[in-house]
């Protein structure tokens, strides 16, 4: 039973790192990354999750704004994924002292992991049927400190959630009324971010960052460089299975 879903996974890892298929022998970094891989798979999506994510604030100017990664999420992972932010109060719309308040949200979807099945599917026997879901929930404060920079910080909620619905054939029956149908792994963070944020010329924007996983102790940061729509930079994971995940992405604002 098990072996079927260690085969969905690791043909999931192999698709979502690029390397399936193309190299007759085996680069001899990939052994031991799968091997971690399926030892701690919720990290490596979670990663990935985070990668999809922006915590930084969204411009003064604009009321809302739309993101989506499409390197090396969407492209060539299949992960959809949309970011929002919405621009509660404005810095200083209430008095000097207070500060730009942004309502944030993100969800995703791996759409290869969807159809693995009916890749992997046996003549004779069903295969296990994974999907991953992710989402992401908080709010970002910002203050200027000068007229092109600004500090910000913010807290937010995350989960990424890997299912694997196993076949009839390989229900485990534990007792009389117990079984296994289903395998889950989740993960849950609570996110304390801070960085900065600076302005170098029209439509133009650098931002930095740090984050702070509570319920795992998982540090990150982002640098990322910014134009009207477009977007590029990397992530960095200490304890990651890949330590810098350069991305590009996509925005728009309104």
């Amino acid at each position: 039973m098990m072996i079927k879903s260690i085969k969905i996974l690791l043909c999931g890892f192999f698709l979502l790192t690029g390397t399936a298929g193309i190299y007759a022998q085996p680069p001899s970094w990939i052994v031991p990354a799968a091997l971690r891989f399926v030892s701690n798979p919720d990290d490596f999506f979670y990663n990935l999750h985070l990668d999809n994510v922006d915590y930084s604030p969204s411009r003064p100017d604009k009321r809302v704004e739309l993101r989506t990664n499409f390197l090396p999420t969407t492209l060539p992972l299949t992960w959809l994924n949309l970011n929002g932010k919405v621009r509660m109060l404005g810095d200083g719309g209430l008095s000097p002292w207070v500060p730009q308040v942004d309502l944030t949200g993100a969800y995703g979807r791996i759409i290869m992991l969807d159809i693995l099945p009916s890749l992997m599917d046996d003549e004779d026997d069903d295969a296990p049927e994974p999907s991953m879901t992710n989402y992401s929930l908080g709010m970002t404060l910002a203050k200027s400190v000068s007229r092109e920079t600004s500090l910000f910080a913010g807290f937010h909620h995350s989960v990424v959630s890997l299912d694997i619905v196993l076949p009839e054939s390989d229900i485990i029956e534990i007792t009389d009324d117990v079984t296994l149908e289903e395998l889950v792994i989740r993960r849950k963070d609570n996110i304390l971010i801070t960085g900065i944020s600076n302005a170098t010329g029209e439509n133009r924007m650098i931002t930095a960052y740090l984050g702070y996983g509570f319920n795992y102790n998982k540090i990150f940061s982002r640098i990322a460089w910014k134009r009207k729509h477009l977007e590029m930079g990397f992530n960095i994971y200490p304890e990651g299975l890949l330590v810098v995940h350069p991305f590009l992405g996509w925005r728009w604002n309104f």
